[in-house]
């Protein structure tokens, strides 16, 4: 296997959660053989960080980030020998908007809050709205917020506190809102399942009890890329291309950082991105034109 990176930058106009460390992202782009991939590391989420994540793909050791990386680069790679878009023949689902300030064509918004969070309807107007938490409420502290939001307009509650079905299933008895799950992939007390196709592969899940299930047990599945770079969030708009999931997902994610060659080059009509141009995921001459470097 020929393996390169090239590291990259991604500067946020904002601090991107509660949880998110201020400041500049490092990620890497991979070349494995003729595909590429993105890796793109989230140390506050629990991965390992950028150096290590490169350092043990270098002794041929993976992590569930590398793995989806891996797996991107192959699907990728055959599609470029093919001079195939993988985009071809399909549709890229809409999305909401992340943060506040969304253009008219979006009619969904996804709000990173913390325990400080106030409704403003003033801020939403005409917006379904989908907050997420990111776990960091205790359970009295999402119903004292959960008093405040007006039912009609909110989807879902993403992570509002740890995961516990019996505390979901009262949580969601008492506030009527519906409860989303990242990052893990349960059924109890859940409503949405949020799918993030650089640390999880839609094929590979179990219910809580061990058995062999598929996603439609969950009543949506929105599919939503990692923060990452525009390579990423291009896969993880095919996955969402690729498979029956929620009319409204969370791929519209490049307008977070501050432009680079890679987002300036991103298309859309309304709030759906559309393909780029090139074959497998795209930005040929870009990737092309990276200065990069033998990993193994």
């Amino acid at each position: 296997m020929d393996l390169s990176y090239w590291r990259y930058t991604l500067t946020p106009h904002r601090r991107l959660s509660s949880v998110a460390r201020p400041g500049p992202r490092e990620g890497a782009l991979l070349r494995v053989d003729d595909g590429y991939a993105d890796v793109h590391p989230w140390p506050e989420l629990g991965d390992l960080p950028l150096d290590e994540q490169l350092a043990r793909l270098a002794r041929g050791e993976t992590t569930n980030l590398t793995r989806a990386s891996l797996a991107c680069a192959k699907l990728d790679g055959e599609a470029r020998a093919n001079n195939r878009s993988l985009f071809e023949g399909l549709t890229i689902p809409l999305s909401h908007w992340t943060g506040e300030g969304a253009p008219a064509a979006f009619d969904t918004v996804k709000v990173k809050a913390g325990s400080d969070f106030r409704f403003a309807i003033s801020d939403f107007r005409g917006k379904r709205v989908r907050l997420d938490f990111n776990a960091t409420l205790t359970p009295e502290q999402f119903l004292r917020i959960a008093e405040t939001l007006p039912r009609d307009q909110i989807d879902f509650i993403e992570d509002p506190c740890p995961y516990d079905a019996a505390m979901w299933r009262t949580l969601r008895d008492q506030t009527g809102l519906r409860l989303a799950l990242d990052r893990e992939i349960a059924f109890d007390a859940v409503d949405v399942l949020v799918i993030k196709p650089a640390i999880a592969d839609l094929r590979n899940h179990s219910t809580v009890d061990g058995q062999h299930s598929t996603l439609n047990i969950a009543p949506e599945v929105v599919v939503t890329s990692y923060l990452d770079h525009p390579l990423g969030q291009f896969h993880a708009a095919y996955i969402a291309a690729t498979n029956d999931v929620s009319p409204r997902c969370g791929l519209f994610t490049h307008v977070v950082y501050e432009p680079n060659a890679f987002s300036e080059c991103i298309e859309a009509d309304g709030a759906r991105l559309l393909p780029p141009a090139g074959s497998g995921l795209g930005f040929d001459d870009l990737l092309r034109s990276l200065p990069w470097k033998r990993l193994a």
